[in-house]
């Protein structure tokens, strides 16, 4: 990945990172998608309404410092 902040994002901590995001977020089917200064996540969620569940497309998109913030928390 590409440097940030004197450092680099390793692959690793990066996908356990977003990995537990899509999780928390019960995301499945994702796609994580690297681009110029951080990640793309998107995935389908199954959300609850008044007449049902439906399944609804997220995409989320994540910075360096989204992704430092995230690894940190881990």
């Amino acid at each position: 990945m590409t440097p940030f902040k004197g450092g680099t994002l390793s692959y690793e901590r990066t996908l356990q990172a977003v990995g537990r995001m899509a999780e928390s977020q019960r995301l499945r089917d994702i796609c994580i998608l690297e681009v110029e200064g951080g990640v793309v996540l998107q995935g389908q969620a199954l959300v609850s309404t008044r007449d049902g569940y439906n399944v609804v497309s997220r995409t989320r998109v994540l910075s360096h410092e989204d992704l430092e913030k995230l690894i940190r928390e881990l």
